[in-house]
């Protein structure tokens, strides 16, 4: 594949043999000239020699002059195309959060309005889709999970204490807090609040899963036997993920009042990961065993959402595997080892993919609606053919990828934050698209773990 610095290179090396000859011509030419004044009057020749000589260079340099510019006029055309023409990505656009680092561990998250929310420090900031502050809303303390939406716009977001309403415009509405803080969780990285049965807010507050009725009140609470990993919900249950020292990890599937539908036991994890498939159908779980060995290895397992039954399982051989994203494209994308991009179907647990990339963050990739795949990195942020695995462009960023991009409404755009806390948004260049302008929305958005998810 040519790159737009190849593409370069070779309308340069075009250009040199284009016009080298002209460049060559000039003093045989002139000594051409002078040649044949001379044999008509040597005499005149030699007054006039110096004077003729000067006027034959001032010509042949005045013509190569033009055909220079003419020909830099056309590199500069040509090179100057859509990204399509030759460059394998466009940024739209970047900035520079204040405040922010990029390490949170918590994606950009999309909302259904195309608005980019964005977690840094204690504050969480509302973008457009240029990259335009709408808002900043400060909490007071470090959200610790990503938004949830409401049809109406508000927005509500979790902290380690509290959980927060922000109204369209950036306004406090209401919120629901604990007495005091609980220690333990606070994995960034996994999902901490979601919407479940009864339309009910489903949150990890330290230790307890708190059942809250959206701007009024706690329904329920369990408390945890020793620190909660991970939650996700579908409109019948919600589903946590949950360990008790030496008594291993246990996922279990709550309904609406707090009762216990299903519990499936794992052997003790370290790290824990939940993600429901878009149609509801199964719960995977990937799991890092808090003692690895030769039979205990990472895993991915599907589990009916309905009965906690294992549809199947697939083994890594690395020692750890990170976040997982479930697509609406039936296949499940995660990272093994911080070394390479694993795709299973979804429905059947076959690896579909598998390739080695340098140096990754562990975070969950994304996946454009053109099948391209997105893996973070720590210092850089590939893309990969979802096809065939093959390497497509990769693009150095300044302190790397530490969460999972987000892709816009017109699945597309990718969003993603650095290290040094720039924002960035993209799109890789496609034979039969352009970069879109402001404001296009079609298609599905993929995010790890249903972590952005609005209400119906």
């Amino acid at each position: 594949m040519f790159t737009s610095s190849s593409i370069l290179r070779l309308k340069c090396i075009i250009v040199k043999k284009i016009l080298d000859p002209f460049q060559q011509e000039i003093t045989p030419a002139c000594r051409i000239d002078q040649a044949r004044v001379a044999s008509r009057n040597p005499a005149r020749n030699r007054v006039f020699n110096t004077g003729r000589r000067t006027r034959c260079h001032v010509m042949h340099r005045l013509k190569y002059t033009l055909i220079t510019m003419l020909l830099a006029l056309f590199l500069c055309l040509t090179t100057l195309q859509p990204a399509r023409a030759g460059t394998p990505y466009t940024i739209l656009w970047q900035r520079q959060i204040a405040g922010g680092t990029g390490n949170s561990g918590l994606s950009p998250v999309i909302s259904p309005w195309g608005d980019i929310f964005l977690v840094t420090g204690s504050s969480i900031l509302r973008l457009n889709d240029r990259g335009e502050q709408i808002w900043d809303f400060k909490t007071g303390e470090r959200p610790t999970g990503a938004p949830v939406f409401f049809p109406d716009g508000s927005t509500f977001v979790p902290t380690a204490r509290a959980l927060y309403e922000i109204k369209p415009y950036g306004r406090p509405g209401w919120s629901f807090s604990v007495a005091t803080g609980e220690s333990g969780g606070g994995n960034t990285s996994s999902p901490t609040l979601a919407r479940g049965p009864g339309e009910s807010f489903y949150l990890l507050l330290g230790k307890s899963l708190y059942a809250v009725a959206p701007r009024r009140d706690m329904l329920w609470y369990v408390g945890q036997s020793d620190y909660p990993v991970a939650v996700d919900a579908d409109r019948q249950y919600v589903f946590v993920a949950r360990t008790a020292k030496d008594a291993g990890t246990t996922v279990e599937a709550l309904d609406g009042s707090g009762a216990t539908a299903w519990r499936r036991g794992f052997a003790e994890q370290k790290q824990i990961y939940l993600a429901l498939e878009p149609g509801g159908r199964y719960l995977y779980v990937a799991g890092v065993p808090k003692t690895a060995s030769a039979i205990n290895k990472c895993a991915l397992y599907a589990l009916d959402a309905a009965s906690g039954a294992i549809a199947w399982s697939h083994r890594f051989s690395q020692a750890e595997i990170g976040n997982i994203n479930a697509a609406p494209d039936g296949l499940v994308y995660l990272v093994a080892g911080k070394e390479r991009l694993y795709t299973l179907d979804g429905a059947t647990g076959e690896e579909r993919l598998s390739t080695r990339l340098l140096d990754l963050s562990g975070a969950a990739p994304a996946v454009d609606r053109q099948g391209t795949i997105y893996v973070p990195g720590r210092e850089r942020l590939y893309a990969v053919d979802g096809r065939d695995g093959r390497l497509l462009w990769d693009m150095e960023v300044d302190g790397g990828v530490q969460a999972t991009p987000a892709l816009g409404p017109d699945g597309l755009t990718v969003y993603f934050t650095g290290g040094k806390g720039i924002l960035y948004a993209l799109q890789t260049a496609y034979a039969n698209t352009s970069p879109r302008t402001a404001g296009a929305a079609v298609g599905a958005v993929s995010t790890p773990g249903n972590l952005a998810r609005a209400a119906q």
